[in-house]
């Protein structure tokens, strides 16, 4: 499905049984946002990503997490429809737990990185072996 899937660790197969399928294509954050900035983007229609790394960038930009956070949506919304119009499905994964209450976040390094400035506070979605996950449009608003 086109969109963002923001699964963390907990709920993922990469390390759990049994958790949510990753996407065949691993992509580190900084090489998707530069691809994502590129004349022609690389991905092919269908394409299913797996980008891993969101948590690290964060935590290095501190304690200007929020302004890169806010970049960073803004990067992904510039490439939202050519993103849907390729009906490119991405998976982000995150090493930390995501937690939603007025804003989507992910505890991690006993931190708390601000993930909902980019994707909002989608709601959680449950699969059918129980492995919870968000959802998010490429235009990244709720609803």
């Amino acid at each position: 499905m086109p969109g963002y899937q923001l699964v963390d660790r907990h709920n993922h197969a990469l390390f759990r049984e049994g958790g949510i399928a990753p996407h065949d294509n691993p992509i580190g954050l900084l090489d998707f946002l530069r691809e994502l900035a590129a004349e022609e983007l690389p991905f092919a229609r269908f394409q299913e990503l797996r980008v891993m790394g969101l948590e690290d960038v964060l935590i290095a930009a501190m304690p200007a997490d929020r302004e890169l956070a806010l970049d960073i949506r803004n990067r992904l919304r510039a490439a939202a429809s050519e993103l849907e119009r390729r009906l490119v499905s991405v998976q982000m994964v995150f090493k930390g737990r995501l937690r939603r209450g007025e804003e989507l976040w992910s505890e991690y390094r006993d931190r708390r990185l601000p993930v909902g400035v980019i994707f909002g506070s989608p709601p959680p979605n449950t699969d059918a072996r129980g492995n919870n996950y968000y959802s998010a449009n490429f235009n990244l608003t709720s609803g």
